[in-house]
């Protein structure tokens, strides 16, 4: 149904103190003072309010984006009765980039906490990575090929910001990201759940991560095992010391002339890496079972 039919009432005071509140939401200052972080896109509001229902405050809706996102309307007004239609200026004001609909929800709707460890986990740690747009893409990447969890190191960017939200679609309400106060406390946290931590590098020494696909499941893949992949600065990557602390240095082959990989590109490969050992171990473990049973 459309907010006409039903006559609600439309914001349309761009200059109104709520709109002025919920665009400071921009800032980590005002997140921090108020618990409460701004979600732009109908892709992250869609996915904060069907996993994060209970978290959501206010959502906003461009007049003329009530329709043509009705189905993220709908699954807001289950979980919120403050749906509110508001013109093309307030909605302007409140977000540039928000493609007509933005949220407004507590910090709770964030995972701050890795689940209990399993064997054979991965799990991502971002060393002090600063681009919003990257760090959105790696979380999101981790939620695509199945990583528990995201340890960030202080000084990686606020993942309540709205640029890391639309940047991971959503999936900072899927996957949990726990921040610590630096590398050797991610290096702790990663080795009491019996995990190694594999530093992404070119440096001399390091393995190649097409050996260890080529090694697979075997006792000798670190990829079969619980393992952290760790990403550096967009600028610098990993720093000396971050390296010595790391188990192991990866490098990914390239046959091309390319000098380096961004760092959400590297993830990804990395991250399917850990996701292809997986799945073979689960081939592998079925097979076994029907072996048995004939």
């Amino acid at each position: 149904m459309s907010f006409f039919a039903e006559r609600l009432t439309v914001l349309d005071n761009p200059r109104a103190d709520r709109v002025r509140r919920v665009s400071g939401l921009v800032g980590r200052s005002a997140r921090s003072r108020s618990g409460l972080m701004l979600i732009e896109g109908p892709q992250a509001v869609r996915e904060l309010v069907t996993h994060r229902g209970e978290c959501v405050r206010d959502v906003y809706v461009r007049q003329d984006a009530w329709d043509a996102h009705a189905d993220v309307v709908e699954a807001a007004r289950r979980v919120t009765r403050w749906v509110h239609p508001v013109t093309p200026e307030v909605s302007a004001a409140l977000s540039g980039d928000s493609q007509g609909i933005c949220a407004v929800a507590s910090l709770d709707a964030l995972s701050r906490e890795l689940p209990e460890p399993r064997v054979g986990e991965t799990i991502v740690v971002l060393a002090q990575g600063r681009d919003p747009g990257n760090v959105g893409t790696i979380i999101r990447t981790a939620d695509a090929f199945g990583a528990v969890g995201v340890v960030a190191v202080a000084g990686t960017v606020d993942t309540a910001s709205p640029k890391v939200v639309r940047s991971s679609a959503g999936s900072v309400f899927h996957i949990p990201v726990c921040v610590v106060p630096s590398f050797a406390h991610a290096r702790a946290l990663i080795h009491g759940r019996s995990a190694a931590l594999l530093g992404t590098s070119g440096g001399a020494g390091s393995l190649s991560l097409s050996d260890l696909l080529v090694q697979g499941v075997s006792a000798r893949s670190r990829l079969s095992q619980s393992h952290a992949w760790v990403f550096g600065n967009e600028a610098r990557g990993l720093s000396g010391d971050e390296m010595r602390l790391c188990d192991a240095l990866v490098s990914i082959p390239m046959t091309g002339d390319a000098e380096s990989l961004n760092v959400a590109s590297a993830a990804a490969t990395c991250l399917f890496a850990s996701q292809t050992v997986r799945g073979l171990e689960r081939q592998v473990a079925l097979a076994a079972q029907r072996g048995a049973r004939d």
